[in-house]
């Protein structure tokens, strides 16, 4: 091709700014008055969707997967990077997760159980319950007053810490003589 036949297609494809036809945008409204954007007439009626169960489960599944998306962005970033961009990620992690648990708050009650039937679909399993005939209810815990550590060994237990008074500091040659270690 010449170069002459490439400009004529170039001009023909240009637009021309004083056209009169066609679409002239936002910009240009026919109306009288200020102009602040053009109102779409559905847009007035439109009235907020009630939750019908289909809803419920749609709008959760698409804030578990925000929250999975920020949380596989936290763990990566976790121990690789500091300051601002950690914590605009921590934040983002945070966000989505506290998402979750406010949209399952402001649910009613039957829409807690559309939901719950979604989530916890198998049923519980009771079999060693049955079979040995105990009640399906777990040990009461009480959460208030002093409990035994349950990490201690018996000898741990037995021992009177307050009478130790060996100094718990040394070198390392010092441990290494006392384990009979040879280098």
């Amino acid at each position: 091709m010449s170069e002459n036949s490439n400009n004529k297609n170039n001009n023909r494809r240009r637009r021309n700014p004083n056209n009169k036809g066609g679409n002239r945008g936002p910009k240009h409204n026919n109306n009288k008055g200020n102009f602040k954007g053009k109102r779409n007439s559905n847009n007035r009626n439109r009235r907020p969707k009630s939750l019908t169960p289909s809803r419920i489960l749609q709008k959760y599944e698409n804030l578990m997967e925000q929250h999975i998306i920020a949380r596989k962005k936290y763990f990566e970033v976790f121990g690789r990077i500091t300051g601002k961009q950690f914590v605009k990620v921590e934040n983002n992690f945070n966000r989505t997760l506290q998402a979750i648990v406010d949209y399952k708050n402001s649910l009613k009650d039957w829409q807690k159980e559309v939901l719950d039937k979604k989530l916890d679909f198998y049923p519980e399993d009771r079999q060693y319950s049955t079979t040995h005939e105990l009640e399906p209810v777990g040990d009461q815990v009480e959460f208030e007053g002093t409990f035994e550590d349950p990490h201690l060994l018996p000898t741990q237990k037995d021992h009177q810490w307050s009478n130790d008074t060996e100094e718990s500091s040394g070198t390392m040659e010092d441990y290494k003589a006392y384990k009979g270690i040879v280098d």
